[in-house]
């Protein structure tokens, strides 16, 4: 770890030990009243955490931790096999991603479907896409099924599960870092409340999605690739449309983790219907269409 590093470091530490003061100020006192070689030996020890939450997350590292998260999707919606349209969805899956920046990750990617009629979908750091029943009727061509991968792919490559996951580890090193320096480890013991509050932040992450920007990022993503691999992006905002209509009245899924379809569909259309100039190539449109009619006989 470079000098500048350290210093931010320690700058962080410094400032979320002001932060705080008001919880831990008596405890302060007091160690800041005993030896100062404890005090010293004390903040030695415990800016560890820190230093060890700050480093990137590793691609085999996002996996196991995408996996345990999508475990936690699949304790609440149980998984719909058709073994041939989930063949399909990831066939499309790989033609965006062998299209995209970053085409290979630690185990690939993977897409299923979720038995419910909700409108939603997940993706998790290690790759899981998980597309719910009621989405998937959304779509009336490939191209609005490319829309909704993509999407899932944009949460991924830009890596949105694993900054969420990294802030988490971070807050969690802080909170852990000031009560050591300031009560010594075994008085700490008494801070773990909020450790744990803060490792709850997974599963707000899965009941209440990404942030809005992240949302809106993902939509100008998936557009982008949906125009490098051969996809009419206004099938992004044409998907949107009709997920709206169907989703009127229906505070679930997509309703409750993501903006509004409307707000959506405004931030990405002028996008989508910029690079669909550049798009047109009727054969393959026919191709595709033909594919999608005949796998939607096996959904």
């Amino acid at each position: 770890m470079n000098n500048t590093s350290i210093k931010k470091l320690l700058a962080l530490f410094l400032l979320v030990l002001l932060a705080i003061s008001s919880l831990v100020s008596c405890a302060l006192l007091r160690s800041f009243s005993g030896s100062p070689l404890n005090f010293v030996e004390n903040t030695a020890e415990a800016v560890k955490p820190l230093a060890e939450a700050s480093k990137d997350i590793e691609n085999e590292e996002a996996y196991y931790i995408g996996k345990e998260v999508a475990s936690i999707i699949l304790g609440n919606y149980k998984l719909y096999r058709s073994p041939d349209f989930e063949k399909y969805l990831n066939l499309i899956c790989m033609t965006l991603v062998i299209n995209s920046d970053k085409p290979e990750i630690y185990n690939g990617y993977h897409v299923a479907i979720l038995d419910t009629d909700e409108i939603n979908a997940f993706a998790t750091s290690g790759g899981h896409i998980l597309v719910t029943r009621g989405l998937l009727e959304c779509a009336e061509s490939e191209d609005a099924l490319a829309g909704v991968i993509a999407h899932e792919i944009g949460h991924i490559q830009l890596e949105h599960g694993v900054k969420a996951i990294k802030a988490d580890r971070m807050t969690s090193a802080v909170v852990k870092t000031t009560a050591d320096v300031s009560m010594g480890k075994k008085k700490s013991k008494r801070m773990a409340f909020l450790t744990k509050a803060s490792e709850e932040l997974a599963t707000t992450m899965v009941n209440s999605g990404y942030s809005k920007s992240q949302e809106y990022d993902a939509d100008a993503f998936a557009v982008n690739l949906m125009a490098r691999a051969g996809y009419d992006p206004k099938a992004m905002f044409e998907m949107l449309t009709k997920m709206s209509k169907k989703q009127a009245g229906d505070s679930r899924g997509f309703g409750k983790t993501h903006p509004s379809a409307k707000s959506r569909i405004r931030k990405v259309k002028y996008k989508a219907n910029s690079l669909s100039r550049k798009y047109d190539d009727e054969f393959h449109r026919e191709n595709r269409k033909a594919r999608y009619d005949m796998y939607m006989k096996t959904y």
